[in-house]
């Protein structure tokens, strides 16, 4: 099976091109993701399901692929596959989270890590609330209603921020009759008299007098149900990066999705570590309005996407021990802080192999070597080996100097490194 379009042949990548250059137009409001569903691991059968829109997926020739290439897996490899993915078609990828008795399914067009990061939590949250409906075949009624509650909140509430573009579907009149409660109907059908055919989440809410996060729960309520697209449009906090074999395509002569220079520009400097902002600051707001609306299309259709939970966690330490790295140099000195370094960088290999990717640079800074093709495992180790590393390090230090002074600052910095992450480690909505 082949597993990023960098593997595929070069005819195939032409008719993937082709596609994406003809259907531009038509899918810049369609999201990344196509279909949710959790299986029974036990019985095979599907427990949740959820559709993003109307589509041919033939529902029951997924569950029973997806269930027997599981089983397929473990016979051949003799141990149980935590994740696997499978593509087919051009446009279409079918992720795959296998927990203890769930399988948590998430088919999109393409992969990027923050989808995975996300039907893993998914799947994750619905085993431990539904754990005495293993052997059941359905979940009905509030159980059933509070974990729909659960996904849309994962994969649309907390994507929804005050630049995301509001369109109608054409057909919304007769979609906004699919509400189960009257007041969400009239709450959707009053935003939407009020669009001509789009505007952001920050217009609506200033045009209508109307709270942000009021609009956001409208909003993501009317997508859930199809009623709307939405342009997940790219807030100036997020931390961006391409997704797998993205560049291929992007960076193609034709330009097969049109994209201004500025835009391909601002896309070639991410690199998953540096906010938006960085990229946009000296443009006006012209420039800034299309490349919005370019990384919108972008972000839907799986090209570029939010650098993951599990790398943000992993961002957040290495702040910590790049600061504690610095600080402590002032105290003993460049060459005995390069010294324990090296000592606790030896010292946790045993129990933390992750630690070999953590450098110390010249400026006395740590440098984590981050791949877009880690895991989200391999990033839960990366991290938990720069909570040894910070520990040791600050056990090393204290033996070099007054204890309770270093432990202070090991607090302090904790704080500082919190609180400037924190607006990337969080949505924001204004």
């Amino acid at each position: 099976m082949s597993n990023n379009l960098d593997e595929q042949s070069s005819s195939t990548r032409k008719e993937i091109l082709y596609a994406l250059t003809m259907n531009d137009s038509l899918s810049s409001g369609e999201s990344n993701e196509k279909l949710l569903m959790i299986l029974n691991k036990n019985s095979g059968l599907a427990l949740y399901l959820h559709e993003f829109s109307k589509s041919s997926l033939d529902l029951h020739i997924i569950s029973a692929f997806v269930s027997a290439m599981t089983s397929f897996m473990s016979a051949i490899t003799g141990e149980k596959q935590s994740s696997w993915k499978t593509v087919y078609g051009s446009d279409s990828v079918i992720l795959v989270e296998v927990g203890k008795w769930a399988i948590g399914i998430l088919v999109v067009s393409r992969e990027t890590s923050e989808a995975r990061s996300i039907l893993g939590g998914v799947t994750a949250e619905f085993e431990d609330c539904f754990a005495v409906l293993r052997d059941s075949d359905e979940i009905e009624g509030t159980a059933f209603r509070e974990f729909d509650q659960f996904a849309r909140t994962k994969l649309v509430d907390e994507r929804i921020t005050s630049r995301t573009l509001v369109l109608k579907r054409p057909e919304w009149r007769t979609l906004v009759s699919a509400f189960d409660l009257p007041s969400v109907a009239f709450s959707v059908s009053k935003i939407l008299l009020c669009i001509e055919d789009s505007q952001t989440v920050k217009e609506i809410a200033e045009f209508q007098n109307l709270q942000i996060q009021e609009v956001i729960e409208i909003v993501a309520k009317a997508f859930w149900h199809n009623t709307v697209f939405l342009k997940f449009t790219p807030t100036e906090n997020d931390i961006l990066s391409l997704s797998e074999g993205a560049s291929t395509i992007l960076f193609q002569k034709t330009n097969p999705l049109n994209l201004t220079n500025a835009s391909l520009n601002v896309i070639a400097c991410f690199d998953g570590r540096t906010p938006f902002f960085h990229f946009t600051s000296s443009m006006d707001d012209n420039e800034l309005k299309v490349l919005l609306d370019d990384m919108g299309t972008l972000v839907n259709k799986g090209f570029i996407q939010r650098i993951s939970v599990e790398r943000r966690r992993v961002l957040l330490k290495e702040c910590i021990l790049s600061l504690l790295s610095s600080r402590g140099a002032s105290i003993i000195g460049h060459k005995e802080m390069k010294k324990i370094f090296a000592i606790v960088r030896r010292e946790g290999r045993l129990h933390h192999p992750w630690i070999s990717r953590v450098l110390l640079t010249d400026r006395i800074q740590a440098h984590c070597l981050l791949e877009e093709s880690m895991t989200t495992n391999d990033l839960d180790d990366l991290a938990n080996a720069l909570e040894f590393f910070i520990t040791r390090l600050g056990e090393q230090l204290s033996k070099r100097y007054v204890g309770w002074v270093v432990e202070r600052m090991l607090c302090k910095i904790r704080n500082d490194c919190q609180a400037s992450w924190t607006p990337h480690l969080a949505k924001l909505v204004s």
